[in-house]
């Protein structure tokens, strides 16, 4: 069995951490307080008999505390302010990256001359790139946030719905012959379709690839009618040959008769019983 890859931490993981890591420094920075205050007073009265001179230590004392705190904190903060902005170059990398392939799959639509486009759960569509709307003569504005009702035939348009349905509820990418009305006539596509997730991977439409493939079916069913009326030539030639054959073997067995000489040469036709005789 695969391991179960970890979830990537959220903003609700985030905040708990931070909470907790501050908790733990206000509870260390409570314990070094009252450490400090309990036992420097007890060593200053132990070593300060004089009051006076108990007074300037307390103040030193107090200063000392201020300043052994302060790198404490300031050595806290410099380490988040480092984590944190490791934080924050990782989550700009990343965004840099998700923006570059946003780029190059938008640009992969935009000029592919094949359709793309993507629909939510009810058949929407939400992606519709140039040769989509080019296909059905309206532009990706017009086609955007419509159904298949509104852009096809109801026949065709239930076709292409029922094909989408089957991708979602079998949950896997298949490829689909759809034949519709376009700009430039009916023409067969190749549509390959497929469930479309969101971050966590759920379901939340389809996606679609449409290739014209229409010259060559075209190609392909000139290819075997001509494979049939080449095979209905060849039987027919065929025939004719061994019709021709069976008068030339009568001709020359009358001739046999007449004792003369066969005049069709049909060696590779005769049984050896035949020759034989002759």
């Amino acid at each position: 069995m695969d391991p179960v890859p970890d979830k990537p931490p959220t903003a609700a993981n985030g905040i708990q951490a931070t909470g907790a890591v501050a908790l733990r420094v206000v509870l260390a920075y409570a314990v070094f307080a009252g450490l400090w205050i309990l036992l420097s007073d007890t060593a200053l009265e132990w070593l300060f008999k004089d009051s006076a001179q108990l007074i300037v230590a307390s103040m030193m004392k107090g200063w000392l505390f201020v300043a052994v705190t302060s790198l404490l904190l300031f050595g806290f903060i410099r380490r988040r302010l480092e984590q944190a902005m490791d934080v924050s170059r990782r989550e700009l990398a990343a965004q840099a990256e998700k923006a570059r392939a946003l780029q190059l799959l938008a640009a992969i639509a935009e000029n592919s001359s094949d359709a793309i486009f993507a629909k939510d759960l009810e058949g929407r569509y939400l992606l519709f790139n140039p040769e989509s709307a080019r296909v059905i003569g309206k532009t990706a504005e017009q086609a955007l946030g419509c159904d298949d009702t509104v852009l096809f035939p109801p026949a065709q348009a239930e076709m292409i719905r029922a094909n989408d349905r089957r991708a979602i509820a079998e949950n896997r990418i298949d490829t689909y012959e759809e034949t519709l009305a376009t700009v430039d006539g009916q023409r067969t596509y190749q549509a390959t379709k497929g469930p479309l997730r969101d971050g966590d991977g759920k379901v939340i439409g389809i996606f679609g690839i449409a290739r014209d493939i229409t010259e060559r079916q075209q190609a392909e069913m000139a290819l075997r009618q001509t494979i049939e009326e080449l095979e209905r030539f060849n039987d027919v030639a065929v025939g004719r040959e061994l019709e021709m054959i069976g008068l030339k073997q009568q001709v020359n067995a009358l001739s046999r008769q007449l004792g003369l000489a066969p005049p069709h040469a049909l060696d590779f036709a005769e049984s050896p019983a035949t020759d034989s005789r002759g």
